[in-house]
């Protein structure tokens, strides 16, 4: 007998045939689209990696022009990923990136401390943030209704704590009597001039001598180096004689009526000549000097502290080493005699940061002060502190005249004040286009005093703060300052710094000073 379904089940097979295409067309198109969406989010992860590289850039040349907030964000514009920026991208589209401006207390603890914006956003910072967001264009997405990944990427930069950068410093150390009076402790066991250097010394260690990763190479006959990076030098108030200056880094040897110098343990103490004017027409180098006889440089620039820039030790054959310290020799004293008064000293240590950034160019210049800045030394009496030599000078204070412009032995903390302005803004006796940024270290300073100032004095408005007659050495020491994230004090006498860090070992002040020549930094975006 004949089935006859036996027919109509082979054309059912026959039909299934079709099904099976259009089932295949689906899947292919399937996996094609899956496959578009795994290209399409490699191509997201690429862009996502570049826009996050453009956001570092961004931050790090930000925290370059910090503290000018101004210039800052105009870097992390420049810098971004938008269609005209330096890291444009064919991968990425409608970048913005945004910058926040902070003062992290976790570096503030590192000795980072938040310094005055100079630019239109106001306030104090050590770091910036900047957060920039992009469109990454799907080659498939659309399929799916995805035309775009929004990307957004984070970086925080501190405007310094990475390499060392070309850096000028004079360290201005005062030597009156009172540095040669024990400590009692508070910094160290010897005197105040000892706890003094041993901060030079963490200073010298913590700067780079030379660029990263090399031998520092002198330069014949000199204390420089090739490469030089952070070169520094010491000067002292009083001034020195300088038949004498040497004493401080060596010894003196006279044999058959001849002198000779040899470095090493100093065996005796350099003389000193009083603050004398020889002139007071020019804004010149005669304003900025003791007299031919006498100088405050006791070091010229130096780079030869230590071998390199990963040494862990000082180099004891370095005369800048010997006098602070650091060679198992006393170093500098606190010979006295003199009073205190620190204006010359500043505006002969700029004339040298000048000179030495000529000589180098692309450089910057620092200063850093260290002393009571309790300003005592006087016109009057057999041996007057301040003289005049003849020919030339002013010696006011005495008769009719009252002037406390420099030079004067009238409003003397004042004064030190206008000669620390003059430095950091580029202003008179310092008309070269050097800017100078100016450290000061309240070493026991007072929470009165500058008697000189009591009535005859000039009202000065520095980084640091304000200053005006019957103010006392502790807001002259700070207003001396370029900013008061530059103010540092052991907080003796009530004196306390302004800057954050709470910093009173002269130690920890100087640590934190050579951190802040460095470069910027990345930092955790959970950096609090």
């Amino acid at each position: 007998m004949k089935f006859h379904g036996a027919t109509f089940l082979r054309r059912l097979l026959k039909e299934t045939s079709g099904q099976t295409m259009y089932i295949g067309a689906a899947a292919l198109s399937a996996i094609i689209g899956l496959s578009g969406m795994a290209v399409d989010f490699s191509h997201g992860y690429f862009a996502l990696q570049e826009l996050q590289a453009s956001t570092n850039a961004t931050a790090m040349a930000g925290a370059f022009a910090m503290p000018n907030t101004t210039q800052a964000a105009t870097n992390i514009a420049n810098y971004s990923s938008k269609a005209t920026g330096l890291n444009s991208s064919t991968l990425l589209t409608s970048a913005v990136a945004t910058p926040t401006f902070l003062c992290l207390n976790t570096l503030v603890k590192q000795g980072l401390a938040c310094v005055g914006s100079t630019g239109s956003t106001s306030g104090t910072f050590n770091a910036v943030r900047v957060v920039q967001t992009a469109n990454a264009p799907t080659w498939f997405g659309s399929m799916f209704g995805l035309a775009n990944f929004k990307l957004t990427a984070v970086s925080t930069a501190a405007y310094n704590g990475g390499a060392g950068s070309p850096w000028n410093i004079a360290v201005v150390l005062d030597t009156t009597a009172s540095m040669g009076d024990s400590d009692s402790g508070k910094q160290c066991s010897g005197t105040q001039i000892s706890c003094a250097l041993t901060g030079v010394r963490d200073l010298l260690l913590l700067l780079d001598p030379c660029s990263l990763n090399t031998t520092c190479t002198a330069v014949a006959g000199t204390s420089q180096v090739q490469s030089s990076v952070a070169s520094v030098s010491l000067f002292v108030f009083p001034a020195l004689a300088i038949a004498t200056d040497q004493s401080d880094y060596g010894k003196y040897t006279t044999s058959h009526g001849v002198t000779t110098f040899a470095a090493g343990c100093p065996v005796s103490t350099p003389g000193i000549v009083p603050y004398t004017f020889p002139s007071n027409t020019g804004t010149g180098l005669t304003e900025q000097i003791p007299s031919t006889l006498g100088t405050y440089q006791v070091i010229p620039f130096s780079g030869d502290y230590r071998s390199s820039d990963s040494a862990t030790s000082l180099n004891t054959a370095s005369n800048i080493v010997i006098a602070s310290g650091g060679a198992g020799c006393a170093g500098i004293t606190a010979p006295g005699g003199e009073g205190t008064y620190y204006a010359q000293v500043i505006y002969a240590a700029q004339a040298a940061l000048v000179a030495q950034q000529n000589a180098n160019p692309g450089s910057q210049n620092a200063m850093i002060i260290l002393s009571d800045g309790n300003a005592t030394a006087t016109a009057t009496g057999s041996s007057p502190q301040i003289m005049v030599a003849s020919g030339g000078g002013t010696l006011n204070g005495t008769g009719s005249n009252h002037s406390y412009t420099y030079p004067s032995a009238l409003g003397e903390c004042g004064q030190a004040v206008q000669a620390a302005y003059n430095a950091a803004n580029n202003s008179s006796y310092n008309n070269t286009g050097s800017f100078t940024r100016v450290y000061t270290i309240g070493y026991g300073s007072p929470t009165s005093g500058c008697t000189t100032d009591a009535t005859y004095s000039a009202t000065v408005t520095n980084g640091g703060g304000s200053w005006g007659p019957g103010d006392s050495p502790c807001q002259a020491i700070k207003a001396m300052a370029s900013d008061p994230g530059y103010f540092y004090s052991d907080d003796a006498d009530g004196c306390a710094s302004s800057n954050g860090t709470n910093y009173t070992q002269l130690t920890q002040i100087f640590q934190a000073i050579a951190t802040s020549f460095s470069t910027p930094r990345l930092v955790p975006n959970t950096t609090t």
